[in-house]
């Protein structure tokens, strides 16, 4: 059943659903029904009303695990920026729906997006990392069955969900055959473990994530020691046998493994997503060595916070560069030309082919091993990549810091969030103000992360300029990542779910509030102001002000808001003009534009704004002046010092 996106549920209340049950829709490109049959769902609800009602039900067990996640959850957005909070809530408990879909799509083009969600990709990673770690410390086998405790425990904290479940048993099972050391032991047992989930489900053949978790661990039992032998027989015959085994257990374990699961996964990946990532063999290299670093000094920094949180947040500015640069080399390969191929409806019989040539060649051994005997290349001394790891990390936090640092100017944003508005405004000694924050969590999130200090996630001020709920849906959840000192509040509190929402956590917080009054001016420092022009039951409309630049923010406007206004007579000309209500012809008259007289004019909209907006009257009426879209050129950024403006956009 699909709800309010702001109602939270948790587990063991009880609810009461109305909305009419259907069957779920199936075409030539993807079966909804199949892919809901396969978990035991048989019917949805397309939007449903759902009320909590009194009592408690569930295990409290489960709860407890339930109630960690959440804590956990918000604790990593407490410790980290987006978006690397949002690839971290991924990674460590299997949440990936706080990346943006830009953001998504990049990890998919590159062939990184493995690294997201856990999947049994992941888990074998995963465990690889706790054998690593145990194994030093007591012994091969008993590390062993500590990582196998490990994982069932995290596999129960991250929801134990049938994916999950899967990717932990086909992990596990990947673990007990490189243990046992014997290939055909790991086949066969690979073998049984999939013919019994297919007798208690027999959908499962055909889901994605049962394929890639088959085959992803059939590649790790197949080509993990033949790749391993290769790299030891590469490396010792340029250094010593000593730097050699020194180098090889961290290169098998997080390096090889990765390559071993790609090789088999690869014929899936291009049958059912129609895409193959020519870059993916490029990228991985260099983001898969920083994982472990991501995985263990991240899922440290939770685990330190749930106990002390500021050694917590420590650990966290330690493991921020790491998936800074995780992000930054994804975004880096994904603007690679052609660098992903769409294949369309790709045949499975390729794929049967490929699996056929493959298994083929695989098992004539001997010359498989001749094959990585005969292979050379240099590979670089291990303590020089450690050390110019270390010296990338900690640049790129100098290189964060410095860039998110004041510069003296004023800095007037307009955040891409589409049919709506979201504006940061940062003063010149360094004071962040957020004006609205748009439909989408996840793209507010992500967009502040960018640009906030990481060592000062908070605002100085929230400006309510709009009550309207796609003008503040994103708010809710984002004012827990990012909570403001101050709020100035024009509107009707009652006009919307997540105005509401927003009302009680301000509240809860203890968060001063200050209701919005016509001619009222904030002082924002070093002489930068906002002024409210007027207020009306819609919201407000915002004059920000430095020396001699003025940028007009009618985010709540109205029809009676322009005639009080005269048109913006009573205001004069403006440098910056947003344009109000995403280009709706009524709240952007010819009279209002041509009396503002504005250099340039902001416009806020989605691609293919579903009402048809910006409305071609409003086209009209702002002919002729310089114009940009967020929709075209994504965010817009103006710096100023007072007399002259830079305009920067994220798309030309």
């Amino acid at each position: 059943a699909r709800v309010d996106v702001n109602e939270t549920f948790h587990y063991g209340e009880l609810l009461r659903l109305r909305g009419s049950l259907r069957t779920p829709p199936s075409d030539e490109d993807f079966s909804y029904q199949d892919y809901l049959a396969r978990e035991g769902i048989l019917s949805y609800m397309p939007t449903g009303e759902a009320t909590v009602l009194p009592g408690q039900r569930g295990n409290f067990i489960v709860a407890a695990v339930y109630a960690l996640k959440e804590k956990s959850l918000a604790s990593i957005y407490h410790l980290f920026p987006d978006p690397e909070a949002s690839l971290l809530a991924g990674i460590l408990l299997g949440v990936d729906n706080g990346l943006t879909p830009e953001l998504q799509d990049a990890f998919k083009n590159t062939g990184t997006a493995h690294i997201i969600a856990i999947s049994g990709f992941n888990i074998a990673i995963i465990a690889a990392i706790f054998v690593s770690i145990f194994s030093r410390a007591l012994g091969q086998r008993r590390g062993a069955v500590l990582a196998i405790i490990a994982i069932a425990f995290y596999t129960f904290l991250v929801g134990a969900d049938a994916a999950v479940v899967r990717a932990a048993l086909m992990g596990g099972l990947s673990l007990f055959a490189r243990q046992v050391g014997r290939r055909n032991f790991g086949l066969n047992t690979l073998a049984i473990v999939a013919f019994i989930m297919a007798i208690f489900n027999p959908l499962i053949i055909w889901d994605v994530g049962f394929q890639l978790s088959f085959f992803a661990t059939l590649g790790l039992i197949l080509y993990a020691e033949p790749l391993t032998a290769w790299a030891s027989s590469l490396i010792t015959h340029f250094t010593s046998t000593e730097t050699a085994q020194k180098i090889i257990p961290p290169l098998s374990d997080f390096v090889l493994l990765t390559l071993a699961a790609q090789i088999t996964t690869l014929p899936i990946m291009a049958y059912q997503f129609q895409r193959i990532s020519l870059v993916s063999l490029i990228a991985n290299p260099f983001i898969l060595p920083v994982q472990p670093a991501v995985m263990i000094i991240g899922g440290l920094a939770l685990l330190l916070s749930l106990v002390y949180f500021p050694l917590g947040q420590l650990a966290a500015w330690i493991a921020w560069p790491f998936v800074e640069y995780t992000i930054h080399m994804v975004e880096l390969f994904n603007q690679i030309p052609h660098g992903t191929i769409l294949l369309g409806n790709f045949s499975i019989w390729f794929a049967v082919l490929f699996y056929v040539t493959l298994l083929t060649m695989t098992f004539n051994w001997s010359r498989i091993k001749e094959f990585f005997a005969s292979l050379t290349t240099r590979v670089r001394n291990l303590s020089l990549i450690t050390i110019l790891t270390a010296l990338f990390a900690l640049s790129l936090l100098i290189w964060r810091s410095t860039f998110t640092a004041p510069d003296g100017k004023l800095h007037v944003t307009f955040l891409n969030v589409g049919s709506s508005n979201a504006v940061l405004i940062q003063t010149p000694s360094g004071r962040a103000v957020l004006v609205n924050g748009g439909p989408s969590t996840s793209q507010l999130s992500d967009e502040l992360g960018r640009r906030l200090p990481i060592f000062r996630r908070k605002l100085d001020w929230l400006i309510i300029g709009s009550t309207d709920e796609d003008q503040m849906a994103a708010l809710p959840r984002v004012l827990d990542r990012y909570p403001p000192d101050n709020v100035l509040w024009s509107g009707n509190v009652q006009a919307s779910y997540s105005a509401r929402q927003v009302d009680v956590w301000l509240a809860d917080h203890n968060t001063f509030v200050t209701r919005a009054e016509a001619e009222q001016k904030l002082d924002l420092g070093d002489g930068a102001s906002i002024e409210v022009q007027s207020v009306g039951p819609r919201g407000s409309v915002l004059l920000v002000q430095w020396k001699d630049f003025r940028a007009l923010l009618p985010i709540g406007v109205s029809a009676d808001t322009l005639e009080s206004l005269e048109y913006g007579n009573v205001i004069g000309p403006v440098d910056v003009l947003l344009l109000a209500d995403s280009g709706y012809a009524a709240t952007n008259t010819v009279d209002w534009v041509q009396n503002l007289n504005p250099k340039l004019i902001v416009l806020s909209v989605a691609a293919g704004d579903p009402n048809g907006l910006p409305d071609q009257e409003t086209m009209d009426a702002v002919g002729g002046y310089n114009l940009l879209r967020t929709d075209r050129n994504g965010w817009i950024s103006i710096a100023t010092d007072g007399i002259k403006m830079d305009v920067n956009v994220e798309r030309k």
